[in-house]
Formats: structure tokens, sequence, C-alpha cells
């Protein structure tokens, strides 16, 4: 495999895996009418294992912590999609609950992290309505929830305190709305869409601390553009970030100096 730096400099480490994995999925669908779809899955999938690469310099990893083992997700989950409104309308649902054996977190450690395992469950439901009522209108409303958890993640590998932690980049509530609408003007079609988007706060950190959460944010963009006939030409003008929210995207930690460093989304902007 590669060295392990030890306090004593790079030792030999050697290790190898090999695993017999299978994904498969049992769904069935009932049909009361033609405009009802109504479902239920069982799925079975998996990631396979491998090995931690220590950074030279980095604190050092436990022989024990240097290889993991495969994540197993077993998913179940029910729904329906219904056609409304004379064919004008769609509304989706759906249910699941998400049982991971071994899931496969990763844990910042030192200047790099490891991938440890910890089993988790998701629960969650999300909404979906699309509509077109009338000529050149679209319009699409879809929420979501999700209670997830990943169980007895160490706050240091193979340390003696763990916690119940709530996994990276997974808010509790999303929402999104568009509108759009369009029309014959100059030659062309004319359109106007506008589109929100709101999440709830989430971490970017497995050990979940007050520091390595993104607060909740709200962002709304408009668009205005027209296009010829024959598609050839368009010309658009868009402002995206209207409410001017500085939401967390992407953060890293460098801890030799303790430094979380955010990155935010951009600022209020226009484009043409």
């Amino acid at each position: 495999m590669g060295p392990v730096f030890g306090p004593n400099g790079p030792e030999a480490f050697t290790d190898d895996t090999s695993d017999t994995l299978w994904a498969g999925t049992v769904r069935g669908e009932y049909t009361p009418n033609e405009d009802l779809l109504i479902y239920a899955a069982v799925k079975r999938g998996v990631k396979a294992g491998s090995f931690n690469a220590q950074l030279a310099g980095g604190i050092p990893v436990p022989t024990s912590a240097i290889p993991y083992d495969e994540e197993v997700l077993w998913s179940y989950e029910a729904g329906f999609k219904a056609q409304l409104l004379d064919n004008t309308a769609r509304l989706n649902a759906n249910l699941f609950y998400y049982d991971y054996n071994d899931y496969q977190a990763f844990l910042f450690t030192g200047v790099s992290g490891v991938v440890i395992n910890a089993d988790a469950e998701y629960y969650g439901a999300d909404v979906e309505f699309v509509a077109s009522p009338f000529e050149g209108f679209d319009f699409r409303l879809a929420g979501s929830w999700l209670d997830a958890t990943v169980k007895d993640v160490p706050l240091r590998v193979d340390g003696p305190i763990s916690i119940n932690a709530k996994p990276n980049y997974a808010p509790e509530f999303q929402f999104s709305s568009m509108a759009r609408y369009e029309w014959a003007a100059f030659g062309g079609m004319l359109s106007v869409m506008g589109d929100l988007s709101w999440s709830d706060s989430y971490f970017y950190n497995l050990r979940n601390f007050d520091a390595d959460k993104f607060d909740s944010f709200f962002f709304a963009n408009a668009r205005l553009a027209w296009a010829s006939d024959d598609g050839h030409w368009e010309a658009a003008l868009k402002v995206e970030n209207l409410t001017n929210a500085k939401a967390g995207i992407q953060a890293s930690i460098w801890p030799p100096c303790a430094v979380v460093m955010k990155f935010p989304s951009g600022p209020r902007a226009g484009s043409d």
C-alpha cells in the first residue's frame, strides 16, 4: 500500500481487499386510472471499501483506521405521480427511508481527512407541483424534508468521544419555485422568468461544531429574453441573487492554525 508516517518516520503498511458486491431493485407500480401512478420500491446499493492515505507531516492515522469497509444501503420508498386539472398540472410526492450499514463518512483529520465507517439513517420526503394552466405559462413549486443521522461519529479517529451527527450539506428543509411566461413579440418569442429558492441551515463538517454551520438562505433570480422563431438568435438579460444573499456553498479547515475558511456564493450580479 504505502507508508505510515509514525513518530519514527515512514513505516511500511501493506494490506489488500477483495469483495463481492451486489446491488438490486424490487419495484411495484399500480395505476388505478390513467391519471394516477402509485409505486413502492426496495433497493440495495453498495460502495466499495478502500484505504485512507496519510499525508506526510499530518497527524498520524492509526493503522486500524487506514482500511475502511464497503458501504451498504437499503433504500425503501413509496410515492405517487398524478395528472391534475385536465392534464395541465402534475403532482409528484415521495417518501423514503435509507438504512446505511458502514456509511462512508469523511472526517477532517489534521491537514487532510479520512473516511470512516459509521451506520446512518435518512428519513425524508419530497413533493413537486408543476402546472401549465394556459398557453405560454409554466409554474413549478417543490419542497423537501430530510431527517438524517450518522451514528457514533468520533470527534477524533479512535478517540473516546463520539456523537450522533448530521451529515454534511444536508439541510432539513428546502423549497423552490419557478414561474415563466412567453408570448409572441417582435417577430419572435419574448419571455420573462423568475425563480426562488430557500434552504435551511446545514453543517459542512461531520463533527457538527457551531463554527462548521452555514446559515439558512433565500435566493431570487430573474431573466428577460427574446428568441427568434428559427431559434438561431437569442438576447437575454439576467439578474442573479436579487436578494444579495450570502449563502455558504463550500468551506475548508486548516487545522495547524484552527482556521475555518468559508466560501460564500456570489453577490447580486447581472448578465446579458
